[in-house]
């Protein structure tokens, strides 16, 4: 058995970024890791434009109590004369400011000196005069080209995953397809004779596999493709099988129970006859049982059987190493060095002792509480077949061998959502 740390540092020394990657369509890139940086082939906004509804003026032409002919009117998408002499410019909201112009006077601030209708809604301005109550200065109500986003400017560096800021962001500069990491295929199955699947009846000794449907869900939820190879019978023969087939048609195989040294645990022996393990055991709670290795070259991940294990080693172990490999390029992702488990200090408000000689990954509730400090409390009962736990919980708490602390301490957290983001409980 080795520690947390020394497994960590062994799966993730074997997550090389996959070189395989393709073009994807923009309205099809939601959710797709970026394989190469993107940088705007033009500025934007394209061209000073106007902020407001108003009137484009030379600011050192401007006097109050004097009316400016109105020698044109710009709407959005026209492009204007350059500004006569003497004379200001009805302009609208994201309109091109004419050559000349060098600010915007808001409409509120002006004053038609004619009996004829407003700007807005006459198509002729020739003998429109208007004057104004403010004086302007040199550049109000003007967005000035490139004041967004200049050309040449990076707008998506490589190995992030697009959210639908991006996709607008990329469609603001011209963007309409771009290179993303081709995704991972993971192969999975379960095993154990007393397991049925929802909606089928259960019959003495059966459980519902909550294992199967929670892998479909992360494996998905983070990127890649899931490649669900069902339940394995508990025999030698269909357990060598199941691995082979799965070493056959995926990136990375992962099986959930069979990794312990009962008579009807048939995992670890043929992963050993078809591959290698680097790991079998780690020196954590909850997931002691987990390993990991290959078949064929192909990278494998034994999880426990118990459901919660399951959760926390995939989360742990698992989900770093994958996102990793597909190109994810975040640390809060794979965050979890030997010198920092947690990501995150919050306060804790309860006592504990870890009297044990296993790290110990609490679950816990993170809050903020009235001071606006991050607190954390730990789930009542830490039991590794209490599913529900991991259902209300936000973190878990890693909690060094022969630590204590009492409420009010400092400790770490990591983050239980796919990404790394910590969403507070209120």
């Amino acid at each position: 058995m080795i520690t947390f740390e020394q497994g960590f540092e062994q799966v993730m020394a074997h997550a090389a970024i996959t070189s395989r990657n393709e073009l994807v369509p923009l309205d099809k890139a939601l959710g797709r890791i970026v394989a190469s940086t993107q940088q705007s082939i033009i500025d934007v906004p394209g061209y000073d434009n106007s902020a407001m509804d108003g009137y484009a003026v030379r600011s050192n032409d401007i006097a109050l109590g004097v009316s400016y002919c109105v020698s044109q009117r710009i709407a959005a998408g026209e492009a204007p004369q350059a500004l006569a002499d003497n004379s200001i410019a009805r302009i609208f909201t994201g309109a091109m400011v004419p050559a000349g112009a060098d600010a915007i006077i808001l409409q509120e601030d002006a004053v038609i000196d004619t009996n004829q209708k407003f700007a807005s809604d006459s198509d002729s301005e020739s003998d429109l005069k208007v004057s104004f109550t403010e004086l302007p200065r040199s550049g109000q109500h003007i967005r000035l080209a490139g004041q967004d986003i200049k050309k040449g400017a990076v707008v998506v560096e490589q190995g992030r995953r697009l959210t639908s800021g991006d996709i607008g962001l990329l469609a603001s500069v011209g963007i309409a397809e771009l290179s993303c990491y081709t995704p991972v295929k993971v192969a999975f199955f379960s095993t154990g004779d007393e397991l049925k699947n929802p909606g089928e009846t259960l019959s003495a000794g059966q459980i519902y596999n909550s294992n199967r449907y929670f892998l479909a869900a992360r494996i998905k939820a983070l990127g890649a493709i899931p490649v669900d190879l069902g339940c394995c019978p508990d025999t030698e023969a269909a357990t060598r099988e199941y691995l082979i087939s799965a070493s056959e048609q995926a990136d990375c195989i992962v099986t959930t129970g069979g990794m312990s040294v009962g008579e009807e645990d048939y995992v670890r022996q043929q992963v050993e006859s078809l591959g290698s393990i680097l790991f079998w055991k780690l020196a954590i709670k909850p997931g002691k049982p987990v390993a990991f290795g290959n078949i064929k070259g192909t990278p494998f991940f034994g999880l426990p059987g118990n459901p919660v294990s399951s959760f926390v080693t995939f989360h742990l172990l698992m989900r770093p190493w994958l996102l990793k490999t597909m190109g994810y390029d975040d640390s809060r992702a794979v965050d979890l060095s030997q010198s920092s488990l947690g990501s995150v200090a919050a306060k804790a408000a309860f006592d504990w002792h870890n009297s044990g000689k296993r790290l110990d990954f609490l679950r816990g509730q993170a809050s903020i509480n009235s001071a606006g400090e991050v607190t954390v409390a730990r789930y009542q009962n830490q039991s590794s077949g209490v599913l529900s736990s991991i259902a209300q919980c936000n973190v878990l708490i890693p909690v060094q061998p022969g630590q204590q602390w009492q409420a009010g301490d400092t400790c770490q957290i990591i983050a239980l959502s796919d990404f790394g983001e910590l969403t507070l409980i209120n």
